[in-house]
């Protein structure tokens, strides 16, 4: 059978990011009620895979989404996405309880979903991994693969019960401040499922990013890999420098995902590549031809390296087209890559200038209105429409787009909110503030805070008092 999951990649390209449905199920295990929150994309395919997510000690479905955002794939990639609540703070890692969940939770994804039972995977951070490799050596007949993240059951050994060879991959900080790294001899813990499996291969990437490209920390990717059979185990051991390191890693997601989908049950183990038809290598043409047409603008003059990257592989695949090939799989994951890299940030600046502009009118509007250009809200506005006027540096990082459009809007939305509520005005003590300058620590004028360092702020108010403080920008 010819898939079609290239084709619809492309055409996700330009439709709004991130298109999926999310719901809260009750089911009824063991005589209790228990909860799960899913996700599943606005079209799902009959047969699509299942993801299923078990969250830490103490949290909960939302928190955990919140965290991971692995929905942000489920509508790309067509499949769905299940994070199962907790009885209370506790997962039962020592008996069956939880085990009986998770099966029932595939059973009604099953039924309400028509998924591929050969196909299912489980990922989980923290006591949602010590579950995970609690029900591990029961649960092979229905995992096709396994990524427990920030956790292990060290309690038990759970290569010593597993009838069968496993696919699992773990992702945790070197400095994760619950598992410790070596306390917990998380390398070791994981060599054993390769020694289990019998692995004859092993390979080290340092300075290893996950290839959603947006990971701002690298670390070592471990591989044991059993080349007769294709089973494999990975160990993702991060740098993370910032405090709190015991925490779900959005940046993993995407790399847990293309671990998990090239798996499944039964025989081949190895989920066979989709095979790309004439038709649809011709359309991702034409998408790649739309998109780098759409940004020829000198607004998206920041993305010229990636219209020039994509324009190169149009050039360059066009000849094929008349080849009439039976597989352009070979030829269609870089132009599928280089189309999404252009159209998100196409679509992200597209929303940072929006918000830009929306600011900017409000600025305007208010900036005679005695009754609201004094205001909390309006002087927040100022103060973000100068400080997210994104440098040469930042305008070509989608992470910083995203977080200025975000914030722009936020601020107008509230300050629209009070505007219309019909209610007073906030006012704080900086609502007589006339102005506002900064300086380096040699006393030099500049434009605006930078992203990191020291600068000091000199703030005019209207009764002539002039307060000074050293700020520090991360």
């Amino acid at each position: 059978m010819k898939h079609f999951i290239p084709l619809l990649l492309a055409l996700a390209l330009l439709q709004p990011a991130w298109a999926y449905k999310s719901k809260k199920i009750y089911v009824n295990s063991n005589g209790k009620q228990r909860n799960m929150l899913v996700y599943t994309p606005d079209e799902l395919p009959d047969n699509s895979p299942l993801f299923i997510v078990t969250h830490g000690m103490g949290g909960s479905s939302e928190n955990q989404a919140g965290h991971d955002r692995m929905y942000e794939l489920v509508d790309t990639a067509k499949f769905v996405l299940v994070y199962p609540r907790a009885d209370g703070d506790y997962w039962d890692i020592s008996g069956n309880s939880d085990r009986a969940f998770i099966i029932k939770t595939i059973d009604e994804m099953a039924t309400r979903y028509n998924i591929n039972r050969n196909r299912v995977y489980w990922s989980g951070f923290s006591m949602g991994s010590m579950l995970i490799f609690h029900c591990m050596p029961t649960m092979l007949d229905k995992i096709a693969a396994f990524a427990p993240t920030s956790g292990i059951q060290f309690s038990e050994e759970p290569w010593n019960h597993c009838p069968k060879k496993v696919n699992v991959m773990e992702c945790i900080a070197y400095n994760d401040n619950a598992f410790n790294y070596n306390k917990y001899h998380i390398r070791e813990y994981m060599e054993h499922f390769a020694q289990m499996n019998q692995y004859t291969k092993y390979v080290k990437q340092t300075g290893y990013h996950t290839k959603n490209g947006t990971s701002w920390f690298d670390g070592d990717r471990e591989l044991w890999l059993n080349e007769t059979t294709g089973h494999e185990v990975v160990l993702y051991s991060y740098n993370y420098s910032g405090k709190g390191s015991h925490t779900p890693v959005a940046e993993n997601s995407y790399e847990i995902w293309n671990f998990c989908k090239r798996f499944q049950l039964g025989d081949p183990m190895i989920v066979p590549p989709p095979v790309v038809t004439a038709q649809e290598f011709s359309l991702l043409m034409s998408n790649a031809q739309s998109i780098y047409e759409a940004t020829a603008d000198t607004i998206y003059a920041s993305a010229e390296p990636l219209r020039a990257a994509l324009k190169t592989l149009v050039d360059e695949y066009a000849p094929l087209l008349a080849d009439e090939l039976d597989d352009y799989t070979a030829y269609s994951e870089q132009l599928e890559e280089a189309t999404k890299a252009l159209a998100t940030r196409k679509t992200n600046l597209d929303n940072y200038f929006a918000a830009r502009k929306r600011v900017k009118k409000l600025i305007d509007d208010y900036a005679d209105n005695p009754s609201y250009n004094q205001t909390t809200l309006y002087l927040r506005m100022v103060s973000h429409y100068r400080f997210y006027d994104l440098t040469e540096k930042n305008i070509v990082k989608d992470d910083k787009l995203v977080t200025a459009a975000k914030n722009l809007n936020d601020v107008a939305d509230s300050f629209l909110t009070e505007v219309t509520s019909g209610m007073e005005p906030t006012t704080t003590s900086t609502a007589a503030m006339l102005s506002t300058a900064y300086y380096d620590l040699q006393g030099r004028p500049i434009s605006r805070p930078t992203r990191g360092g020291i600068v000091v702020e000199k703030v005019g108010h209207a009764d002539g008092k002039v307060k000074v403080r050293k700020i520090y920008r991360r």
